[in-house]
């Protein structure tokens, strides 16, 4: 499982985006990824990839995704970990 170094907040710097509802209020981000369709959500405590639906309602109306980023969510992670933002707990 992946863990975050840092807060969560220092995601925004990678285009991740404040939740919306109850998850923005305990101060979780998201990251919607068009290729792939996935999002990448994370906490101070957890970090996750999910399907992207229409309707989560962590997600804004207009999600942050940028079409034109020929990254696939793998290639996020890897740049997340290769940065030190992301650990594993693996043993």
């Amino acid at each position: 499982m992946l863990k975050p170094t840092v807060k969560a907040e220092e995601f925004e710097k990678y285009g991740f985006r404040k939740c919306r509802g109850e998850y923005g209020k305990h101060g979780c981000y998201y990251l919607c990824v068009a290729r792939g369709v996935k999002m990448l959500f994370v906490s101070d405590v957890c970090f996750d990839v999910n399907d992207w639906k229409d309707s989560d309602q962590r997600i804004h109306s207009k999600a942050n995704c940028k079409y034109s980023d020929k990254r696939t969510y793998l290639d996020i992670i890897f740049l997340l970990i290769r940065d030190g933002m992301l650990t594993s707990d693996f043993v």
